[in-house]
């Protein structure tokens, strides 16, 4: 078995209920009975606003799921969200290893302070001799 991460975009009208219907149902195609397959991640990122407008879109909502299985049920989940009329973009790709998401916090340094060891950019004028 191989691991994919799929990302939907959902149309942004439809209710949650729907919303949490077609995850099932793509969760059903995953660990279907010949398959073995299994979702790892699950991860509803709601309503965003599309990059482009698609299918008359300005906002959709995305979902991501990790989820291992063999390729004929990508094909299956690719088939699914090409006839669902409430899918309106979808991508899959094969992950080698996920990164797990960074927990360390990143820190800038303060530039308020008035210290004199600030870095100071500019321009040396020794070099014009």
């Amino acid at each position: 078995m191989n691991k994919y991460e799929t990302i939907i975009i959902i149309d942004p009208n439809v209710e949650d209920d729907i919303v949490d219907k077609i995850v099932s149902d793509i969760h059903e195609i995953i660990s279907g009975d010949e398959s073995g397959g299994f979702v790892t991640k699950t991860d509803n990122w709601g309503k965003k606003k599309l990059a482009y407008e698609v299918k008359a879109n300005k906002e959709g909502i995305y979902v991501l799921i990790n989820y291992e299985t063999i390729p004929q049920q990508v094909q299956r989940l690719e088939r699914y969200c090409v006839l669902s009329e409430l899918v309106i973009k979808y991508m899959t790709v094969r992950a080698e290893e996920l990164p797990e998401p960074r927990q360390k916090e990143i820190t800038r340094p303060n530039l308020d302070d008035d210290d004199d060891d600030d870095i100071i950019i500019g321009f040396n004028d020794d070099d014009d001799e």
